[in-house]
């Protein structure tokens, strides 16, 4: 008789990778739970049936043009470097669909074996990436690189609190399913390569033509920051003061007087289209008809109004104030939140999203007793008596979670005397707007009043603290309602007599303030990296505008696809764009009023803004690609027809560019911000000095497209390092 043998089918074991050692750990404590975890190392955690392993970053980068010329060019010389030559001959750079190369990370290679080496035992992978475009395409790429046989799945990770992650474990998706995000991050990877390899070789070739030297490096990004501060300093240049008159009339009413600001009605002449008072026969003729008339208060609002509590730091938040309060350049603000983040002090801090998890509410005991304790004996402390882990404020709110939520600390009770000074101010910052979720509203009265004297509008408010709130702890903050006249001035007092509807009235008389109109400043950084948020507000293509002002609306509320952002440039790189422009010799930091350190183009940064075609020089194309990034996830679009686009688009440009004349004047003298404060003076390699960024080689990085790359030095002897460390760590040979 013959038996049937049934095969034990082989044990289950899910692999799952991650992006962020955190992330791994935060699933690995959870997995625990269910089976010990029985082995672990600095690249992954193991138990019986499952193991967890991330990646830090991504492990994969796309290969060098050298890769493509070379097979493109057999005939290709290689200059004493080992690389091959800049020359119009081997433009444009396109790699055909199937030619794209990845090659890895030089310092993921013991990564990517841990990932290689559990991948052989697993039965089951579980995609846990950062749920934007990136990481999905993160750890994608590693599993296609290696042959992954089994079966993906896919969790989304937001947070790392414990109900957080039971709950992302409970969810696992197939990750099929995400396949179109990850071609939107292939495309935009790919597309950002095209860009930066052929423009900025195009365009330094076609410079040495006209006689200039060195390299000139071309970005998606990076060109139009230097587009809008080159935009600024032409504005300033041309700018041309004009007098206007600000009139403030003194109010007399039964309970007191008050000052109030006159305001046109619709078709008064004399008023420019910003509505200043310009010509003083105006300002004459009111001043005969209201002064020592009697009028009326023609409208009186007398409100008790609520003020929230700011939200919790996003990065740029947190940067522009660090940037306003404590003077720090923003590339050391993130070096700093970093350092906190590695200290597991604070969140992750490369966030866009102010918003928190729901679950992070039960953690709020925990977390505040733990700042309770970090700050015990301190001017803080002190002020934690409203505090109620209770409330729940508009902070939490799942919908509006992004990839990451909002900058907050953690249950670890932080040693402050272990701190500097900055990383404290910081960490203060950032536990007292935690704090301020838990605390009452600001409560205030206002007072809005309208006198109407001889047919001419009087305008005054009134604001009065009735109770602090959450503003005892926080102070005062961007988010103070201020009331601003067409000038910008404030028509706040603190305090108005008591009145009422239709009361009379007098003009006591009429003050005639001359004023001119100033300039726009320069851009800062932290008025720079507003700009780069809001950059719908320098955009003119309506088509343009309405894209980036839907995105920025996406992101106040949050929906799960604006894990890709807003305006231009990303949280993690928005820092780099001002420093990496100084670098290459194309802007530099002049002084301001109070140690202020503000952008200006150089000579050769004005000269590009005014050779290269406009199409560079402004963000459009961000918006035209993100459309385009949306159409593919949406499946209304190839990465194919995507990359068709991108082609047609480089042979265009490269074809307008060969017929330009680009003379950039000292082009080829890079410099560097002062490694210290990142808005200093800087001394010149030419002149002999030290700088932080080291000499220049000035060639674009051929790894990122974005940095340049700068001549360092070390215990081994000199190499060429890439200028945009650590988000590119490619290294050359000096």
């Amino acid at each position: 008789m013959e038996t049937n043998v049934v095969e034990n089918p082989m044990p289950e074991f899910k692999l799952y990778v991650a992006e962020k050692p955190s992330v791994g750990k935060a699933l690995a404590g959870q997995l625990a739970k269910r089976t010990p975890q029985i082995a672990r190392s600095g690249t992954h955690i193991e138990g019986k049936d499952w193991a967890v392993c991330w990646l830090a970053g991504h492990a994969y980068q796309l290969a060098e043009p050298d890769y493509y010329i070379e097979r493109s060019f057999p005939d290709a010389k290689r200059g004493a470097n080992g690389r091959f030559s800049w020359s119009f001959d081997h433009l444009p750079l396109l790699p055909a669909n199937d030619e794209w190369q990845i090659l890895p990370v030089r310092d993921k290679a013991e990564m990517i074996g841990t990932v290689r080496k559990l991948l052989k035992r697993a039965t089951v992978v579980v995609h846990a990436g950062d749920i934007d475009r990136e990481g999905q395409l993160l750890v994608d790429e590693v599993l296609e690189d290696l042959g992954c046989r089994v079966p993906v799945k896919r969790v989304l990770p937001k947070a790392i609190d414990e109900i957080s992650v039971q709950r992302v474990l409970a969810d696992e998706r197939d990750n099929r399913d995400f396949a179109r995000m990850r071609d939107a991050a292939l495309a935009r990877g790919r597309a950002d390569w095209l860009v930066g390899m052929n423009y900025s070789r195009c365009v330094t070739l076609q410079a040495r033509d006209s006689g200039s030297s060195g390299h000139v490096s071309i970005g998606r990004v990076q060109t139009p920051v230097l587009g809008l501060i080159a935009a600024r300093e032409l504005e300033i240049r041309n700018f041309k003061p004009v007098d206007y008159l600000v009139l403030t009339a003194q109010i007399a009413v039964q309970a007191g007087r008050f000052r109030a600001r006159w305001r046109p009605k619709a078709g008064q002449a004399g008023i420019d289209e910003s509505g200043r008072l310009l010509d003083p026969a105006v300002a004459a003729m009111v001043h005969q008809q209201v002064a020592g008339k009697v009028g009326r208060i023609a409208e009186y609002r007398d409100e008790q109004k609520n003020e929230n509590a700011p939200l919790p730091f996003s990065l740029d938040e947190l940067q522009r104030l660090a940037s306003r309060r404590y003077g720090l350049p923003l590339d050391q603000t993130l070096k700093i939140v970093q350092g906190l983040y590695d200290a597991q002090l604070v969140t992750y801090p490369r966030t866009d999203c102010a918003f928190l998890p729901s679950s992070q509410h039960a953690e709020a005991p925990e977390v505040v007793r733990a700042v309770r304790e970090g700050f015990r004996n301190t001017e803080l402390a002190a002020k934690l008596a409203q505090v109620d882990t209770t409330r729940k404020s508009r902070a939490f709110d799942d919908k509006r979670v992004t990839a990451h939520h909002g900058i907050v600390p953690t249950p670890k009770v932080a040693n402050l005397d272990s701190l500097g000074r900055e990383e404290r101010l910081l960490y203060d910052d950032i536990c007292r707007r935690y704090l301020a979720q838990f605390m009452p509203p600001h409560t205030y009265r206002k007072v809005t009043v309208r006198v109407d004297i001889a047919g001419h509008d009087f305008t005054a408010s009134g604001r009065t603290t009735l109770k602090p709130g959450w503003k005892e702890l926080c102070g005062k903050t961007d988010q103070a309602a201020e009331e601003t006249g067409p000038s910008g001035e404030k028509d706040d007092e603190a305090n108005l007599p008591a009145m009422r509807q239709d009361e009379p009235a007098r003009c006591d008389g009429l003050d005639r303030e001359q004023r001119k109109t100033e300039p726009p400043a320069r851009f800062t950084d932290d008025t720079l990296l507003e700009a780069m948020v809001n950059i719908h507000k320098y955009v003119t293509t309506p088509q343009v505008k309405a894209h980036f002002v839907a995105m920025l609306e996406k992101s106040k509320t949050g929906s799960e696809d604006e894990a890709q952002g807003c305006g231009i440039g990303t949280p993690a790189t928005r820092h780099t764009f001002g420093p990496k422009l100084i670098e290459v010799g194309l802007v530099e930091l002049v002084a301001g009023k109070k140690k202020a350190k503000f952008f200006a183009p150089t000579a050769a940064g004005l000269a590009l803004n005014e050779a290269l075609p406009k199409s560079l020089m402004i963000p459009d194309s961000t918006a035209v690609w993100d459309m385009a990034f949306a159409k593919i996830e949406a499946g209304e679009i190839t990465l194919e027809q995507f990359m068709a686009f991108m082609a047609r688009q480089i042979n265009a440009t490269l074809a307008e560019i060969r017929k330009l004349r680009i003379a950039l004047p000292n082009l080829g003298q890079p410099r560097s911000p002062s490694a210290k404060t990142g808005g200093g003076k800087r001394k010149t390699a030419a002149k002999g000095g030290k700088s932080g960024g080291g000499a220049s080689g000035g060639e674009p990085c051929e790894k990122c497209g974005k940095g340049t790359m700068q001549l360092r030095n070390s215990t081994r002897g000199s190499f060429y390092g890439c200028s945009n460390f650590p988000v590119c760590k490619h290294t050359a040979a000096a």
